[in-house]
């Protein structure tokens, strides 16, 4: 059962007895959610750049009726030895 204390909300029992556990423990769960939602973010705008890049790279192929696009997208993209 939780009660309102003058700064937050405490257990009955008391912030005397394993406070500073639990806060470590809150505190390592609100970072491995963040560090997974930044993964998941980062994910998505490299998925959405190469998405549209490789759209460009179409619609170009597309249009010239080859795949001279891609090749040259390629041999640029290749590293050199």
């Amino acid at each position: 059962m939780l009660t309102r204390s003058s700064r937050s909300w405490t257990s009955l029992r008391g912030s005397r007895e394993g406070g500073t556990m639990v806060d470590i423990l809150s505190y390592s769960l609100v970072m491995v959610t963040c560090f997974c939602f930044g993964l998941i973010v980062s994910f998505q705008i490299a998925h959405i750049h190469y998405v549209k890049k490789l759209t460009t790279l179409v619609r170009r192929s597309v249009s010239t009726k080859t795949i001279a696009p891609v090749l040259a997208e390629y041999e640029t993209l290749k590293p050199r030895k």
